[in-house]
């Protein structure tokens, strides 16, 4: 089992934090320095109130080189709202500089609701869910056909590439991991192509039930009958850590069930920023 952070990147005077993304820098370099094994951002650009927000790849970026060991991703990022061939080369990038540290939590965006919100509308994109399937999709082929390094051409709906040799090619082989977050059947059909998959489990401060330990097993056996490639999956699941003995026996059962990463939520309806500090520096389980 390995254990991570999953960070609100929306962090303000609110909470005794006066600089929001200086802020998440310095979280990341904590738990690098307390032993997590990740940290993964949200991915938003605005809430439905007004409220800070910092763009996560550039934090992440900048975390980069302020580290050694720890993962940095996303949880998860909207490839519908961002262009698939420069989120391709920024990853590419963020990989070399952090020695092949980088993961992609992929989604469609928005809350899952009736439609993506005003992450999308308020700029004038598709924000209905049907649309957004398609783009994301595409978005994900040219993505992981970019990062193959050979010539590459691709002709969809959305996008276009006409014969493209994309270098260079990330440095982990065969290529960065990229984790599909969501609870649909859609969501589900769409991680098994890829390389995990992040549900959210309970966190009763943001009133979030999320899915079960039995129904994150049931849905981790369709995957296994629905996987067609061989190779590693992650099982990404993310909620807020109860107290022992509670957690020591949630972790038992990830690890029964098949979940290879805990991510502790943590955001600010719980935590100020020095609390969040705090309930990093003291670490992951240590069992």
């Amino acid at each position: 089992m390995k254990y991570g952070l999953q960070v609100i990147s929306s962090w303000s005077s609110r909470h005794n934090v006066p600089n929001n993304s200086k802020f998440l820098l310095d979280l990341i370099v904590e738990a690098e320095e307390a032993g997590w094994d990740g940290v993964f951002l949200w991915d938003h650009l605005l809430f439905p109130w007004v409220i800070e927000m910092a763009e996560p790849w550039t934090v992440l970026s900048a975390a980069s080189s302020l580290t050694r060991r720890i993962k940095l991703g996303t949880a998860v990022t909207p490839v519908t709202r961002r262009r698939p061939q420069v989120l391709a080369k920024q990853l590419v990038t963020l990989d070399e500089i952090s020695g092949g540290r980088v993961i992609l939590g992929a989604g469609l965006g928005g809350g899952g609701k009736e439609d993506a919100g005003r992450d999308f509308s308020a700029f004038g994109e598709p924000d209905d869910y049907a649309t957004l399937a398609e783009i994301g999709d595409e978005a994900l082929d040219v993505i992981t056909g970019l990062w193959s390094g050979e010539e590459f051409t691709y002709n969809g709906e959305h996008f276009q590439v006409d014969h493209v040799t994309f270098l260079p090619k990330p440095v982990q082989e065969p290529g960065i991991p990229i984790w599909i977050g969501g609870v649909t059947k859609a969501a589900i059909r769409r991680a098994v192509r890829y390389d995990g998959w992040v549900p959210g489990g309970p966190s009763p401060t943001v009133g979030e039930a999320g899915l079960s330990l039995d129904e994150v097993e049931r849905i981790i056996n369709q995957i296994d009958e629905m996987r067609e490639l061989g190779g590693a999956f992650d099982i990404c699941y993310g909620f807020e850590f109860p107290p022992e003995p509670e957690l020591r026996e949630w972790i038992e059962r990830g690890e029964e069930i098949g979940i290879t990463w805990m991510q502790e939520m943590i955001f600010g309806l719980k935590y100020n920023g020095e609390g969040a500090l705090e309930r990093i520096r003291s670490g992951p389980p240590d069992y």
